[in-house]
C-alpha cells in the first residue's frame, strides 16, 4: 500500500515536471522578418532595426543589441508600429563591418519570452570608395600645387 501511494506520487511529479518543460519548450513570439536580414550585406549605415513576430511583442519587456567586434552600439527608443513587430533607433555609427543583432523578445500581456541573434555585414559602398579616391587625389593635387 505504501509503495503504490510513492509510485503514485512520483508518477504525479514526473508528468508535472513533462507539462511545465513542454509549455517553457514551446512558447514565445516567433521572428518571421528583420531588417537587417539575416546574412544580408548592406552597402549603407544601419541607424534602426526593425523585428517581425507572429504575435504582439511588449516594447516595455523585450531588448535589441547590436554588436560589432564585441563593442556595443546602443539600441534606444525601443518601440511598436501596430504590426506585430519592434522597432528601435540606432545610436552609434555603423561603419563597414560584421555586425551581431541580438534579441529577446516578451509577447505583450504574457511571460513568454524568445530571444536569437542575426548576423549581417555592412560593406563598403563603391560611393564611399570614389569618394575617399576623390579626396585622396584632391590632396595629391593640392600638395603638388603648392611651392
Amino acid at each position: 500500500m505504501e509503495k503504490s501511494r510513492t509510485m503514485k506520487f512520483v508518477r504525479s511529479v514526473c508528468a508535472l515536471f513533462l507539462l511545465v518543460a513542454a509549455g517553457t519548450t514551446h512558447g514565445g513570439v516567433k521572428l518571421l522578418d528583420s531588417f537587417p536580414k539575416s546574412g544580408a550585406e548592406l552597402g549603407e549605415t544601419v541607424t534602426d532595426v526593425r523585428l517581425w513576430f507572429d504575435e504582439e511583442a511588449d516594447p516595455a519587456h523585450s531588448t535589441i543589441e547590436l554588436m560589432n567586434s564585441d563593442a556595443r552600439i546602443p539600441v534606444v527608443a525601443i518601440h511598436t508600429m501596430g504590426e506585430n513587430d519592434l522597432m528601435g533607433m540606432v545610436r552609434g555609427s555603423t561603419p563597414p563591418g560584421s555586425y551581431r543583432l541580438l534579441w529577446r523578445a516578451t509577447a505583450l500581456n504574457s511571460d513568454k519570452i524568445s530571444s536569437g541573434e542575426i548576423y549581417f555585414t555592412i560593406v563598403e559602398s563603391e560611393s564611399e570608395s570614389e569618394s575617399e579616391s576623390e579626396s585622396e587625389s584632391e590632396s595629391e593635387s593640392e600638395s603638388e600645387r603648392r611651392p
